[in-house]
């Protein structure tokens, strides 16, 4: 019986993973063994479990290799795209890598040349500042979201650029930049406008929303527009009646279950810390506050058993 295979590390970027993961699922639904691969490839049974493994993003031609080797005859544009994605994140991730090592040169030298001068210590920040200030060319480490975003972006673009044909080339918007948007949330707003941006990229209407949501459970354009327009994460059912509306595959529809359940356990973990109980004659809790406080925990343990069903229900596909 063979070895199960490890789990893919946690800190693997998100778009290095999903490639090993579908490469995964491909080989478990042909019902072949690495060594059964490796005979209808050209590759060693070793190497393709290593283009799974996530540890790193394999050639194109390991992964086609790979792909035409489980039997799938179909077109490649997709795992193009997901193996361009996961080049573009790695390239990314090697030159933040790349900067920070030559920042904390940059910091060893200067703070030598400071000693050999016989200047007085400075503190790490302020001898940061200054190795910027005499060093431009060196790239910084990314200081928010919108930096690692944009330097993703222009690497992918970059190797966009390198195909010859337009029609392999990948879109502005793709499911992958989606997963992106989402794990890159924070807030509830976060969430509310990318759902906001993919009404706007289907290309539909308040209207249009209302009527598609007939086949799954009737919600109403004022409800729709109040929900969007708030401020408030929907609810677990709302949200995916939402996405069904606007045509999102069911299992594309985890990512987003589980980027709201991560925010709304965040809000709980980080509210101001009551002071500790102390006993005293006072009143007891009120019937209304304890209510409240039932419904609230009744709806997070409610909004964890629809991710774990979702999870088990995608995973029984596979």
């Amino acid at each position: 019986m063979p070895r199960p295979e490890k789990d893919i590390p946690a800190t693997t970027p998100m778009e290095v993973a999903e490639l090993a993961r579908e490469l995964r699922a491909l080989r478990r639904s042909s019902g072949m063994t690495y060594k059964d691969l490796s005979t209808k490839s050209h590759y060693s049974a070793a190497a393709l479990s290593t283009a799974a493994s996530g540890k790193s993003v394999p050639k194109w031609e390991v992964v086609e290799s790979f792909v035409r080797g489980c039997g799938f005859t179909g077109d490649l544009n997709t795992w193009k795209r997901l193996h361009q994605n996961a080049q573009a994140r790695a390239m990314t991730e090697e030159a933040a890598a790349k900067a920070k090592i030559r920042m904390t040169e940059t910091e060893s030298v200067n703070s030598a040349k400071a000693e050999e001068r016989g200047e007085p210590h400075q503190p790490r920040l302020l001898a940061r500042r200054k190795a910027v200030t005499e060093q431009p060319a060196v790239p910084s480490q990314p200081d928010g979201l919108l930096t690692l975003v944009q330097q993703f972006m222009d690497a992918h673009m970059q190797l966009d650029a390198r195909l010859p044909d337009e029609s392999q080339r990948v879109s502005s918007l793709t499911v992958d930049h989606v997963h992106t948007a989402l794990a890159l949330c924070t807030t509830p707003q976060d969430v509310l406008s990318i759902m906001r941006e993919l009404v706007a990229d289907k290309g539909l209407s308040i209207g249009d929303l209302e009527r598609r949501s007939r086949r799954f459970y009737p919600i109403s354009g004022a409800t729709f527009a109040h929900v969007l327009n708030g401020d408030e994460l929907p609810t677990t059912e709302w949200l995916n009646i939402f996405l069904r509306a606007c045509g999102v595959d069911q299992e594309r529809t985890l990512i987003w279950h589980y980027t709201v359940t991560r925010i709304k356990i965040s809000h709980l973990r980080h509210r101001k810390t009551p002071p500790p109980l102390v006993a005293t004659l006072g009143e007891p809790e009120s019937p209304a506050k304890y209510k409240e406080r039932m419904a609230m925990w009744l709806g997070l343990v409610s909004t964890i058993a629809v991710i774990v069903l979702t999870t088990i229900q995608v995973l029984s596909k596979i």
